[in-house]
């Protein structure tokens, strides 16, 4: 009880702590302006746009890392408008909020949308929630805006309405890059038992001068590693560009692309050589290789 008289005791004091840096209307000129520029996206036209908008304003987007001009707004609002039928409608139930800090003679709003495009051509529908917030200052003229959309969303939806379709995602950094490069680490180390854990065990291995014949088994790489080693008293292969990391969303499938340089000294001769090669290695969901390519410059 005594504990409880001293929480209800403090109440007031923290009720008293609060301060009040501004107010918040449900309506306002300045997000007039901001209607206005959603009715401009929908059928205005670049003056239109411009008119609303100070000329040094900044733009951002999600992710952005830094902010787009008036020039670019009016660029996206163009070919939005060449392509799709768009609109702007409220996301019931919520209601924008327009707030007038304390110094400030400007207002910022905030609000939440559902963007809608039509495809002309198509007929496709791309559509995703909206989320902005506007800095209107007191000229009227919006001074910053700040968008938050799905990106990715909405570019999947824009390119399937385009007639394209996003089979998978490439990556310069991966897990399945860093097996890649051990792997090299491993062969260039003569270090073959440690490579073959890398694989499948029934993994399958074709070169371009037998694609189309019947490839080699786990074993029999084994035995052209061991051959290698053997010949080529240094192994070196120097990477070329990067490696790409793709994931297949039809397959659902990881295939690691690389390519190299590769340096060999023979081991009775001392000859150095230099090839181009290039490796695809594909890989199943426990993150093995399941089958490799090896295409070496003859």
């Amino acid at each position: 009880m005594k504990k409880l008289a001293i929480v209800l005791a403090l109440i007031p004091v923290l009720g008293w702590s609060q301060v009040k840096s501004g107010v918040t209307y449900s309506e306002h000129p300045g997000y007039d302006v901001v209607t206005e520029s959603y009715r401009i996206w929908e059928s205005g036209t670049e003056a239109d746009l411009r008119g609303i908008y100070t000329e040094d304003a900044k733009i951002w987007g999600p992710g952005d890392d830094e902010a787009g001009t008036v020039d670019d707004e009016v660029k996206g609002m163009i070919w939005w408008q060449e392509n799709f039928d768009i609109s702007f409608t409220n996301m019931d139930p919520a209601t924008p909020d327009i707030i007038k800090y304390k110094g400030e003679k400007g207002v910022w709003t905030l609000d939440w949308m559902i963007f809608t495009g039509v495809n002309k051509e198509s007929g496709d529908t791309v559509s995703g929630q909206l989320h902005t917030a506007n800095y209107v200052n007191e000229d009227g003229k919006i001074e910053m805006t700040l968008n938050y959309f799905d990106r990715e969303s909405m570019g999947a939806q824009i390119q399937g309405s385009l007639g394209m379709h996003r089979n998978g995602r490439v990556y310069d950094e991966h897990p399945l890059i860093d097996k890649l490069n051990q792997m090299v680490a491993h062969f260039e180390a003569g270090e073959i038992e440690q490579l073959t854990t890398y694989f499948a065990a029934d993994a399958t291995f074709n070169r371009l001068s037998t694609m189309g014949e019947t490839p080699l088994t786990l074993e029999e790489r084994i035995e052209t590693w061991n051959a290698s080693v053997a010949q080529n008293s240094v192994r070196d292969l120097v990477q070329y560009g990067y490696p790409d990391a793709v994931y297949y969303a039809r397959s659902d499938s990881w295939t690691v692309y690389s390519w190299w340089w590769a340096n060999n000294t023979n081991a009775e001769t001392g000859e150095v050589t230099k090839k181009f090669l290039h490796l695809v290695h594909n890989f199943n969901s426990e993150g093995k290789v399941t089958s490799e390519g090896v295409y070496l410059q003859q």
